[in-house]
């Protein structure tokens, strides 16, 4: 019957295309180039349909009572923090499985500055979002 609106805590369509890094890095550079603008196309091609079904979803919802609401910047601040601890323990999870912590967390902090990217990207193509800034929202 409810939802909350939590699009500032990260990205809401986790649609990835993934390959070995092993065998990426033995493609030449232009197999590799052409992997990335096609990865690169797909994320936005995803995202733009994803949205788009997001606005029929929200419209069925609103019409048969569901509610929807929004955080306040107060309680995505406590979002913030009380995730830092399953942040903290995926470092640890990493790092015993043999990764580096400065690598894990060099990924944590790719992620953030990738969202606040596309984030801003989306405001200045003025894309409208039923699940993103709330100068965005039709």
């Amino acid at each position: 019957k409810y939802v909350m609106d939590t699009w500032h805590v990260g990205p809401v369509y986790p649609f990835y295309v993934a390959m070995n890094k092993t065998k990426y890095n033995s493609l030449p550079p232009d197999l590799k180039g052409i992997f990335d603008h096609l990865c690169g196309e797909y994320r936005e091609r995803m995202a733009l349909v994803w949205n788009a079904e997001d606005f029929a979803g929200q419209e069925f919802g609103k019409s048969v009572g569901v509610e929807y609401s929004a955080l306040t910047k107060e309680q995505f601040e406590k979002w913030q923090q009380a995730v830092q601890p399953v942040i903290e323990n995926y470092v640890k999870a990493m790092v015993s499985a043999g990764s580096a912590e400065q690598e894990v967390r060099g990924w944590i902090k790719w992620l953030k500055e990738r969202t606040a990217y596309l984030t801003e990207k989306q405001k200045a193509l003025r894309i409208k979002s039923a699940t993103g800034p709330p100068e965005l929202k039709p």
